[in-house]
């Protein structure tokens, strides 16, 4: 193995993604607080355990400070993982206080600090439970916890040949040595293998959203073709709906033109007939530019699904519009039937729903065959607003209601094409909405889709591409 692979192995470079090493440090300071917590719970609960199995009132005193300072340690981590500054420095911290605490243990353990807790000479469980809660709490590094591993093994080492023990002190164990190298190496590689673990699942949860990412943008893109082939099916529509108040306001104007020539050479009797026509006329200009003015805005809020702000929206208003703006062909035949109660305002992109809602009439408009009904309505039903689209038209039959949101595949006139993706793209962006979205029919008696919105809520960021 080369030097490159060995650094590679102890110290990953994968902390150079910013990413990954925001998620380090959340999880570092996470780990900061549980060294602190299993530090204070262990020293109790060891504490409480000797008290109760074998008490020993001539230890005790030894074995309490010794409880207290492993308690300490554990606190003062605790009051340190509330500080700001330490967020960046947690992982330090929490070694730190293994190492800390490791040394105090192996220096009791061993006499130099006290005779009396020399017989409690537990060294090997010691440094395992400090390597397992760095490995298992930390976001360590294996470089890390191999330096651990061996300022603990060094500090055995320097404890054993210290000549601060006392007569009898339990000196070094050749074992505990052998025992302290093999798990310093074990818990490196275990560290080495949960460090590339986390950071295989930071890739995968970084790649889903990127995913999650372009299928929005993706769905997006589908409702914005499927409304540009609807403004182009509408265009008969809104040449009808143009050229009856244009051709009312042209001509309103050019007889008020014409008026106004004639008042001037006219008579005083025939100025005041005249004065009365040209108010009239003035009125009917007025109401034509009204109602190109409602056409215009009608269009822009089902138009603009690009800017698709979030906003205040009434229910009602948008699916008026939608009818208002439905294809002459498709409604051809068909009656359109609305009943709408009143309901509080949504927080909404009122663009995206306009898109859900003419989808879902269309839909049902073209499930009739030329001849039917749709009944579209809505009502509040507690902290929610329930939209019902229902048509008489032939239904769906059982097996395919349950997969009518997913998107499929078939064969159409010897050619694969899509199909339900105009249903999905209108699910995604229901449930966007904090809402829900569900179909309910039986062949030959229609369908209903039901669609329910909260009323206050604050919608989830869409990206909407520009």
């Amino acid at each position: 193995m080369s030097w490159r692979r060995i650094r590679e192995f102890l110290l990953p470079s994968a902390e150079s993604d910013e990413g990954f090493r925001q998620e380090l440090l959340r999880l570092g300071h996470q780990g900061l607080r549980v060294v602190g917590a299993v530090s204070i719970g262990v020293s109790a609960f060891m504490l409480f355990a000797r008290l109760l199995i074998a008490p020993d009132p001539a230890a005790m005193a030894s074995r309490t400070w010794q409880g207290m300072a492993v308690a300490g340690i554990g606190l003062a981590a605790l009051l340190l993982a509330r500080l700001e500054w330490s967020y960046e420095r947690s992982r330090a911290i929490a070694l730190a206080c293994g190492v800390l605490i490791g040394s105090m243990l192996i220096a009791s353990s061993m006499g130099v600090f006290s005779a009396r807790l020399m017989t409690d000479a537990y060294i090997p469980s010691q440094i395992t439970l400090i390597l397992l809660v760095a490995v298992a709490a930390i976001p360590a590094r294996p470089a890390q916890v191999f330096s651990i591993g061996v300022i603990l093994g060094s500090v055995y080492l320097a404890c054993g040949w210290s000549g601060a023990r006392p007569p009898g002190a339990p000196g070094l164990d050749g074992t505990y040595i052998v025992f302290i190298v093999m798990l310093t190496l074990l818990t490196t590689a275990l560290t080495a293998v949960i460090y590339a673990g986390r950071y295989t699942n930071y890739l995968s949860y970084a790649q889903a959203l990127r995913a999650s990412e372009e299928l929005r943008q993706a769905q997006t893109r589908v409702l914005l073709s499927e409304n540009a082939a609807s403004l182009g099916r509408l265009a008969a529509a809104l040449s009808h709906e143009l050229n009856s108040p244009i051709g009312a306001l042209v001509s309103g104007v050019d007889t008020l033109l014409l008026l106004a020539a004639r008042q001037a050479t006219s008579n005083q009797a025939e100025q005041q007939r005249l004065v009365l026509l040209q108010a009239e006329l003035r009125q009917s200009v007025k109401e034509s530019a009204e109602r190109l003015r409602r056409i215009v805005a009608r269009m822009q809020r089902f138009t603009n699904l690009d800017k698709a702000e979030i906003q205040q929206a009434n229910v009602n208003d948008i699916l008026t519009d939608v009818v208002a703006l439905v294809d002459p062909a498709v409604r051809e035949g068909a009656e359109i039937e609305l009943d709408l109660h009143p309901v509080p305002p949504l927080v909404c992109r009122p663009q995206q729903l306009s898109a859900v809602f003419n989808n879902l009439l269309t839909n049902s408009l073209r499930a009739l065959n030329g001849s039917g009904r749709v009944m579209i309505s809505t009502r509040q039903t507690g902290s929610d607003i329930e939209v019902r689209v229902s048509d008489t038209g032939g239904g769906v039959e059982s097996g395919e209601v349950r997969t009518i949101f997913e998107p499929n595949f078939r064969v159409q006139d010897g050619r694969v094409a899509t199909g339900n993706w105009g249903l999905f793209s209108s699910r995604q962006i229901v449930r966007e909405h904090g809402g829900d979205i569900h179909f309910e029919s039986k062949a030959g008696q229609g369908a209903t889709v039901i669609v329910t919105l909260p009323c206050h809520t604050s919608v989830r960021s869409m990206t909407v591409p520009t």
